[in-house]
Formats: C-alpha cells, structure tokens, sequence
C-alpha cells in the first residue's frame, strides 16, 4: 500500500500514474497534509512508501519516506499554478525521486500518456532532425534511446501511410461500431463486456437500438467520404450467424462504401468462430479479421478465462484462410500470469508457422474495470511486470515475418511500464487503428461503451462523446445519447 501525500490535487493523476508505473496494481491511498498528523507510527509503516508533494508558487517539495524516513528529496523550481510550464517538471523530478528510490528505469522514462509517437510526429511537422526528436525523448522525459528511436520509427510509418492514403480531417471519417457481448469475460478485460448466454435474448433490441445509431450517424456525414470500418466489442462473432448476417447489413446498408479502405471485424476469440460466420463475413465484403490467441499455453488460457484451447485457434485460423482471408490479424499479451519467456518464445514459433498479416503486441495492464484488479493479490506472484524480453522476442520474431512497428499506445498500470504495438506487413496495416490513436480525423463510434471523437483542426482538441457501457442502458436510453451526438454536432435531426 502506498501514500500520497499533496496539499493540492492539481496534479493527482499525474502523480499516481507515475508511481503506479513503477508499483503497477498496488492500492493507494492519498491524504492531505494535516491529515496525515492522525496517522500513528505504527499504521504509517504498513505503506511501502509515501511519496510527498508540497506545492508552492515559487518551489514544490518532493519527498520519498519509508516508515516515516526520508530516502530521497527534491525542490522543484517555479509556480505550480502554470500547468504548461510545470507539468512535464514534476513528472520527471517524480519519476527521477522514485528511480533512485526502487533502483529501476523505465524504459519510457516519465512519459505516462497514452500516445507516446505524439511527440515524434510533432518534430517531424515541425521539421526537426532524426537527432532533435530522438534527444528530446532523452531529455526531457528520461526514456531510452531505443523506446525513442521506436516511437519515431513508428511516428514515420503513420506519417507516410497517411500522405500515400490522403487522408482529409474534414473530408474523411472512420465508423467504430460496438458489439457488447463474448463467450466468457477474460480476467485482464476492462471493456464493456457481457457474456452472450445471459444477454443472447437482449441481442434484437441491443441491434434495433445500434440500427438508430447508425442510420444517424450515416445522415449527418452524407457529405463526407467513409473510409474505415471496425467491429469490435466485445467479440462481434459472439453473436449467432442470423444476428450476425442482419448486423452487417445494417452496417453497410446505411454508408456510402465507395470511398471505403479497410473493413475489419474482430473475431478475437476462436471459440466464437464458425465457417458459417466467416462466409457472412467474406458476403459482407468484410476485408480485414482479428483472431487472438493472447498465448499458446492451455493452462495459462484457462487461469485468464478465454474458455478456448490453443488448438481451437489452430483451427480457427485455418478456416480463416479457406474461407479467403488475405488479412489477419492476430494479438498476444506480453506478462500474463505463470508466463515466462519461453512460453511466449512457444506462442510466437507458432504464430510464425501460420503467416499471419499483422501481430499485435500487448503488455498486460491491471486495469481498475477488470477482474484482475480484483483478484491481484492471488496472482501477484505468477505475473512478470517485466516483460522487456518478451516484447524483444516478439520484436525480433515479427522483423522475421517481415513486418514493421506502424502503431503504438500505452495504458495505466501496464506491466514493465512498456506498450502496446502493432506489427504489419508493407501494405497490410490497419488503418483504423492509426486514426484512433493520432486523431486525424472524426470517428464515430455507434453502440453500447463507444466513444464518438470529433476532431477540431481550428481549435486543435478533440470533443469524446460516449455511449453508456450498460447494454439495458443502452437500449433505453438510445434517443438521449442520440441527442447528445446532435447538440455537438449541431442540432442535425434526422427528417421522418
């Protein structure tokens, strides 16, 4: 258990997310100051540590104490009401306190975002030199050269597909649609997520309710050109083939598809895939499938819940292929407990025999929604929070499928404090994946726990409009979160 102590909470996410980096999953609890006096000695040593931040206009003190002695301490400079100024400051004097403290570095240094090529794609607009931004990354944040080079190496694969693809913010939009529903509930998921044997008699009013959201969707954006879809959940083919056929017509029915790209349907979970439900897709002109092992250890599939063996997604895959599939997709998670790196050494000889499109690569993340947050304590000791290895190994194995790095994101609580990362080969990248993550153009998202992101070029943010997580919710309350979407759209009314 860990304490944090700060007179002001201007910058309580930022501080938790840097001490959670190096001490993922732990509980903590923050106090003020004078609360902390009532603490007796005793109770103030079962923290692990408590981390003190005292913020000032003219200095901030920054302090590491473990059972109640200062190990480590550091003023900081300037007034802390300048957020612009001061943010990126206390993060890597907070980052720099706890590296001594623990005797770790991480390989992002204090960079905490989720989008870490941020910063590279920035440099390379502003015409900056390989050097300058790689330096940077160095200076300013403390990440290693190699997770520099990376994120630019990452940064100049987007920049580059979305030149060749001519991507329009005004004139282009991407369409996610949300499929709520799986055979089972992993032990790592924090989506929303329902198993589809107690909602199954829920699905027609789940698809009239998402049938609203999408004929409004293809209304307001008549005048612009549709570029990406992406069915995820959830696990879209959860769904029996009639409800699958009559989701995809719906999808399609309501869009222009003329200016289309890529079409992707995640079907995640080999468990939920028939020759019948890959022929509705191939019919749906479906050009793009996600089939995810996560690992090729049956015992470690058991412990997180995917309810599939390794040789079920054998199969699936093989199917996949003679139904027609050019390109798939396929995940693995780096971390999962009683994972060691021969066992992902394992999963990735396998993945290599089947020539899959693209690989991507998670790190595990105890995340606040999913179950293993929960349960951490039970499976602490089995789990790997540093699986630096294994994202080398996957690196090196997917360089020999002759694919390249094209995206990257990072989560809260991520083991290793590492990343996520897409593998691709040339020409099979995911495009979708891409907006989402640098926020080129609109994406509107229709279902139970989307998210709709309206890009604003003039102003440079980016307005989230999301959907309730709860499917009863949502069914109910489709017309109110439809309104929602017309007042940041501007009160557009679909005519009777």
């Amino acid at each position: 258990m860990i304490l944090l102590v700060q007179n002001s909470e201007l910058y309580n996410n930022d501080l938790r997310a840097m001490i959670m980096a190096f001490y993922p999953g732990e509980k903590l609890t923050a106090m003020k100051p004078m609360d902390v006096a009532s603490i007796g000695r005793e109770l103030h040593n079962e923290f692990t540590l408590c981390f003190t931040a005292l913020f000032d206009e003219k200095r901030t003190l920054l302090k590491i104490e473990e059972k109640a002695m200062v190990k480590f301490s550091a003023y900081i400079s300037g007034d802390f009401t300048d957020r612009k100024k001061f943010r990126n400051r206390l993060k890597l004097a907070s980052y720099q306190l706890l590296s001594e403290f623990t005797g770790r570095v991480l390989p992002w240094g204090s960079l905490t975002g989720v989008r870490p090529t941020k910063i590279a794609i920035n440099g390379i607009r502003a015409g900056f030199s390989d050097e300058d931004i790689i330096t940077e990354y160095e200076r300013r944040y403390a990440a290693t050269t190699e997770k520099a080079a990376l994120a630019l190496q990452v940064a100049k694969k987007e920049t580059a597909i979305f030149e060749a693809e001519e991507i329009d913010t005004g004139r282009d939009y991407a369409l996610y649609i949300d499929i709520p529903f799986c055979p089972s509930r992993c032990l790592y998921c924090s989506f929303a997520s329902h198993p589809i044997a107690s909602y199954k008699y829920k699905v027609p009013d789940y698809l009239k309710a998402l049938e609203s959201e999408l004929q409004f969707i293809s209304y307001v954006n008549r005048e612009r050109r549709l570029i990406s879809i992406y069915i995820g959940g959830g696990t879209p083919t959860s769904l029996g083939e009639l409800s699958l056929d009559n989701l995809l017509t719906t999808a399609t029915g309501y869009f222009d598809l003329s200016h289309l790209k890529e079409f992707t349907v995640e079907a995640g979970r080999p468990d939920s895939i028939t020759a019948e439900k890959l022929e509705i897709l191939k019919k749906h002109k479906v050009t793009r499938i996600s089939i995810n092992t996560q690992t090729m250890k049956d015992a470690t599939l058991k412990v997180i819940g995917r309810a599939h063996t390794s040789e079920q997604f054998l199969r699936a895959f093989e199917m996949a292929r003679n139904a027609g599939f050019k390109n798939i997709n396929t995940d693995i998670i780096a971390g999962l407990p009683m994972e060691k790196l021969q066992d992902m050494d394992r999963t990735l000889s396998y993945i290599k025999r089947l020539r899959p499109e693209s690989l991507t690569v998670h790190s595990l993340a105890i995340k606040r929604a999913a179950s293993l947050r929960e349960e951490l304590d039970t499976y602490r000791d089995y789990i790997n929070f540093d699986t630096k290895e294994m994202h080398a190994l996957a690196a090196e194995y997917a360089k020999h499928m002759g694919m390249k790095p094209y995206y990257m994101y990072r989560q809260k609580n991520i083991a290793g404090n590492l990343e996520n990362i897409g593998y691709a080969k040339p020409g099979m990248e995911c495009l979708y994946n891409m907006l989402i993550m640098e926020e080129k153009t609109d994406i509107f998202g229709a279902g139970a726990g989307a998210s709709t992101k309206l890009v604003n070029p003039v102003r440079g943010n980016v307005e989230r409009i999301a959907n309730s997580k709860d499917v009863d919710d949502y069914i109910s309350r489709i017309e109110e979160m439809l309104d929602k979407k017309r007042e940041s759209i501007g009160n557009i009314r679909i005519p009777d």
